[in-house]
């Protein structure tokens, strides 16, 4: 990537963070980026163009984060839960890219003639770690799609507040919201472990009959 457009997209995502996405406008990137005019229209065509480079880097990094921290545990439901508190560590961290990702107005992933690949992968990731939750016995009656919808809704819903900095403005430190970020996801994760717990006490039971 080259150094002008690179330097595009962070004067972009500081913008969009600052004041939000309405904001980003091809002369103010150009003055805050140090570039000509011109220079945002030949890296990305048009203000399209730069919402859904930054889309897509946010998803790939959203997706790279989720992976490494469920990556470092053994436990399907653990993975799960440490993917969970990435996510929203991730849309805390990069406001900028999490205020275009998943609004459809803006960048539409879904759009039959250019989808988004980079979203899908985040998806696909989530389903996989649910899938390997559920075939471990996690997740009590639910089937498999409803339990990546459960996982994904809560923390999504978390990483919203986080992002828009609702829990910074309750006068919580980093540390705090990281403790209430970890303790939310862990509620989740407990609840759904109980229910394998039970399933696994009410099979032993119907076994010794």
């Amino acid at each position: 990537m080259s150094d002008a457009r690179r330097a595009i997209l962070d004067a972009s995502l500081d913008l969009i963070a600052e004041q939000g996405v309405r904001a980003v406008s091809f002369r103010e990137v150009a003055r805050r980026a140090g570039v000509s005019h011109q220079t945002p229209y030949h890296h990305f065509g048009d203000h399209h163009g730069i919402l859904r480079a930054i889309a897509t880097e946010g998803f790939a990094g959203l997706t790279a984060a989720m992976r490494q921290a469920a990556a470092a545990q053994a436990d399907p439901m653990d993975a799960l839960h440490a993917s969970g508190v990435a996510y929203v560590r991730f849309a805390r961290d990069h406001v900028g890219h999490f205020r275009v990702m998943f609004q459809g107005a803006i960048v539409d992933v879904h759009d039959p003639n250019a989808p988004l690949l980079e979203a899908k992968e985040t998806s696909d990731t989530l389903a996989e770690l649910a899938a390997a939750a559920h075939a471990s016995g996690y997740g009590g009656g639910l089937d498999v799609d409803a339990l990546a919808r459960l996982c994904w809704t809560t923390v999504h819903g978390l990483a919203s507040l986080a992002a828009e900095g609702v829990l910074a403005g309750k006068g919580l430190s980093k540390r705090d919201e990281d403790s209430l970020v970890e303790s939310t996801v862990a509620s989740l994760s407990g609840l759904l472990g109980r229910a394998k717990s039970q399933r696994t006490r009410a099979a032993k039971k119907t076994s010794r009959r």
